[in-house]
């Protein structure tokens, strides 16, 4: 039986990875892009209940935005809708970027939350924390001069074996963004895989080695992790912790971050900022 299941799981692992439109569409455009299923965007019962982040916790919640971007271009092909969900084209990027500057915001990288939390760095009153999942090439050629420009720090979170194909960072770029002292790499896994149906020796070698594979490559130590598709369980947070991550983002929408969610940052997608500034919808955001 138990064999079975790790036939099943193998093949809906590889359903998840061939589905997920890594490569090429017909017009040869890179359409690589995760799909997210409802229940990502909500913290699991059994999680909830053995930690009450949004309950009677122990641990003092601190607002600390962490704003979720993927590509950040103009889609034009209308046929692209993987890539046209995740987008936001360079202008409105700019605005945003522009707006967070001149109203004072200041940023920070995912692995600083740790020490944001326990008080060892001091939280200025406007902050937001910028990431980018699954190292697209137009970080470097769009978002990179941006952020260079304001002296704002991001998060990019990395799928190892990606580094160079086509449409994402190549390893060059990702050295040049770690030497500018502006840009935290993460993991993102070996290859963008589904944790969660996974059985815990897949996700082991997915967390460990390319947190391993990146720290060798690189020579900096990778300390941030993001879960692919959002997708996660009380196992593979157990994963991250052991293989020495200090926090791990999730997809679920918040901005009050904990000790209890350490492992499962909430974030915002900018879809959410359509209707006014993000500077207004940063400030009124309560959840």
């Amino acid at each position: 039986m138990v064999f079975l299941l790790r036939i099943f799981l193998f093949y809906v692992y590889n359903f998840f990875k061939n589905s997920q439109t890594f490569g090429v569409n017909n017009d040869n455009e890179p359409i690589v892009g995760p799909s997210y299923l409802l229940n990502s965007f909500h913290l699991s019962k059994e999680l909830a209940l053995k930690n009450p982040a949004s309950g009677a916790s122990q641990s003092a919640k601190i607002k600390i935005p962490i704003i979720m971007y993927h590509h950040v271009e103009c889609v034009k092909n209308i046929k692209n809708i993987i890539r046209k969900r995740l987008d936001i084209s360079s202008d409105v990027f700019l605005k945003e970027l522009t707006e967070l500057n001149k109203s004072g915001f200041n940023t920070y990288w995912v692995k600083e939350i740790p020490e944001i939390i326990s008080g060892r760095i001091n939280l200025a009153q406007k902050s937001v924390v910028l990431t980018f999942d699954d190292g697209y090439e137009d970080f470097y050629r769009v978002v990179f001069p941006i952020i260079k420009k304001y002296q704002m720090k991001a998060t990019v979170f990395i799928i190892f074996d990606y580094i160079g194909k086509k449409g994402f960072l190549n390893e060059y770029q990702i050295k040049e963004l770690i030497d500018s002292g502006l840009v935290e790499i993460g993991s993102h896994t070996l290859d963008h895989a589904y944790l969660q149906l996974l059985p815990d020796s897949f996700s082991r070698r997915q967390i460990f080695e390319s947190k391993m594979l990146l720290e060798q490559r690189f020579g900096v130590k990778i300390e941030s992790f993001a879960y692919p598709y959002g997708a996660f369980n009380k196992n593979t947070l157990t994963l991250v912790k052991e293989a020495g991550y200090k926090a791990a983002v999730s997809v679920i929408p918040g901005v009050y971050q904990s000790h209890d969610n350490l492992f499962y940052l909430f974030r915002l997608r900018p879809s959410l900022f359509t209707r006014e500034t993000v500077v207004k919808f940063l400030e009124k955001y309560k959840k």
